[in-house]
């Protein structure tokens, strides 16, 4: 009986450690880096090369989704909206579309985009591997946010909510950044 209870103790503690390590793994796999380690060169469906570090200066705004997801066209248009809201300011608004370029053409996308009415630029990431630096798993919409020296602010926003909702969500991380903007000129203009 002794040596059972040993066993069963042994293994119970074994089964712990190993679950300990499975999640330290997973959440590890869920945390994307951060700063300056993250980074994308997208293409657009106008030809032309969106790359972040060539972006600076200016809070970027990128979020992944695709032409099959409705929450996604939700989100579109809320950030249309906050495009028009923050004009004149020194943010940029992406959409980058993760569907595969043999299912969904650029064709497709600008006709999509039209329908909606986007000025934001649409880009492809078709293989993913600007998605996957901030998720291991395809959950869309996605909106990451580069503060002015092109450094990713963690983490990721995922989902969608009501319009309002969504929209004030995005104005509590876009709204510092603008402000250490000013705040960071103000600086160097004084000494």
């Amino acid at each position: 009986m002794r040596r059972l209870l040993a066993v069963s103790l042994i293994f119970t503690g074994f089964f712990f450690a190993a679950s300990a390590h499975l999640h330290a793994q997973q959440q590890q796999a869920l945390d994307p880096p951060t700063g300056s380690e993250i980074t994308f060169k997208l293409k657009g469906v106008d030809g032309k090369i969106y790359d972040v570090a060539k972006m600076s200066g200016e809070v970027v705004i990128l979020s992944f989704g695709a032409t099959w997801c409705q929450p996604c066209a939700v989100e579109l248009a809320a950030l249309e909206d906050l495009k028009r809201e923050y004009s004149g300011k020194p943010v940029r608004f992406l959409w980058a579309s993760v569907e595969e370029e043999n299912k969904v053409s650029n064709a497709v996308l600008r006709n999509y985009a039209k329908s909606l009415k986007l000025s934001i630029s649409v880009l492809r990431d078709p293989e993913q591997r600007a998605f996957s630096q901030f998720s291991t798993r395809v959950r869309i919409p996605m909106l990451v946010f580069f503060d002015k020296a092109g450094r990713f602010v963690a983490p990721p926003h995922v989902g969608m909510s009501t319009p309002e909702k969504y929209k004030e969500r995005v104005r509590r991380t876009l709204d510092p950044l603008l402000e250490a903007q000013v705040k960071n000129a103000d600086a160097a203009a004084s000494r």
